[in-house]
C-alpha cells in the first residue's frame, strides 16, 4: 500500500510539472489495458527480424522504457499512413518513432527526442544528368515518397504535387526500389534510414547520392494525446528520463551504427 501510494505522488508531482491535470484516484480493481505499440518496418528503428520478432533501436529503447513502468505491451507492424490514422484515435497507442513537426504538436503527447534526422532528396550516383540542387530545380523531376511521412508534408508545403512531382510509396524498401529501377528520378529519404535500409536489400548506400538538403529534424515517441492518457504519459517521461540520466539511451543507440543522437 505504501509503495502504490509513493508512486501515485511521484506521478502526481510529475503531472504538475507537466502542466497536466492531477491523477484521479484509481478504484482497486482497475487493470491498466496493454498498450498498443504501432511499429513501422523501417530499419534500424523497429524491423522484424527472421523470426519476425520486433527488433531495432526504437523497439529496444521502447521496451526498456515499459519494463520500468512494470507496463504490459502488444506490437503491432503497420504502413506509417496506418499508423498515423491509428495513433490519433486510439487510446493507449504508442508510435515508437515519430518526426515531431509543428502541425502534430497538439495531437500527441512526446517523449524524446530518441534520434536524430535528417532527410535529403538522392539520386543515383550513375545520373548526373539529374540536376536538382535546389527544391525548385527538383520539381523538374519525379521523386518518390512514403506515403503520409513527413517529407512529403514538407515537400508538398514547398509546393510539390501528388502525381506531378511526387510519387507515393508504401515503405521505404519500396521507394529505393523505384530509384533504382529508375521509375523516379530522386527519392526523399531520411540519411540513417536509408542506409540501413539498403543494406538490408543488398545495396550499397555510395551508390546514391544527397542532391539538396530537405530538414532537419528529431525524433521521439509519440502517446495519443487521448482523454486519460495524461497518468501514462507521466509514468514514460519519468522512465525515459532515468534512461537518459543513466546512460542506457546512449548504450543502446552505441549498438545500432547508422543512429545518430544529435
Amino acid at each position: 500500500m505504501f509503495k502504490r501510494d509513493l508512486l501515485r505522488s511521484i506521478l502526481s508531482l510529475g503531472l504538475a510539472w507537466l502542466g497536466l491535470e492531477p491523477i484521479a484516484k484509481a478504484t482497486p480493481t482497475e487493470e491498466p489495458l496493454p498498450l498498443l505499440v504501432l511499429v513501422e518496418p523501417v530499419p534500424p528503428f523497429s524491423y522484424p527480424d527472421s523470426n519476425g520478432r520486433p527488433v531495432g533501436y526504437a523497439v529496444e529503447l521502447m521496451e526498456e522504457m515499459l519494463r520500468r513502468c512494470g507496463l504490459q505491451h502488444r506490437i503491432e507492424f503497420n504502413s506509417w499512413a496506418r499508423i498515423y490514422q491509428r495513433a490519433q484515435s486510439q487510446s493507449r497507442a504508442l508510435v515508437i518513432s515519430m518526426a515531431r513537426l509543428p502541425e502534430r504538436e497538439t495531437q500527441f503527447h512526446w517523449i524524446g527526442p530518441t534520434a536524430a534526422r535528417r532527410v535529403y532528396l538522392y539520386r543515383l550516383k550513375s545520373r548526373p544528368d539529374v540536376q536538382a540542387n535546389t527544391l525548385e530545380a527538383a520539381k523538374a523531376y519525379k521523386t518518390a515518397v512514403v506515403r503520409e511521412d513527413a517529407a512529403e508534408r514538407t515537400l508538398m508545403a514547398h509546393g510539390f504535387e501528388l502525381g506531378t512531382h511526387l510519387d507515393r510509396s508504401p515503405d521505404h524498401a519500396a521507394m529505393l526500389r523505384k530509384l533504382f529501377i529508375q521509375r523516379v528520378e530522386l527519392i526523399a529519404a531520411n540519411s540513417t534510414v536509408a542506409a540501413a535500409v539498403m543494406e538490408k536489400l543488398g545495396y550499397d548506400f555510395k551508390q546514391i547520392e544527397p542532391v539538396v538538403k530537405l530538414s532537419e529534424i528529431s525524433l521521439y515517441m509519440a502517446l495519443s494525446r487521448i482523454e486519460g492518457n495524461q497518468t501514462l504519459y507521466v509514468q514514460l517521461q519519468l522512465a525515459w528520463d532515468s534512461m537518459r540520466r543513466d546512460g542506457t539511451v546512449a548504450a543502446i543507440a552505441a549498438r545500432h551504427p547508422y543512429v545518430t543522437l544529435d
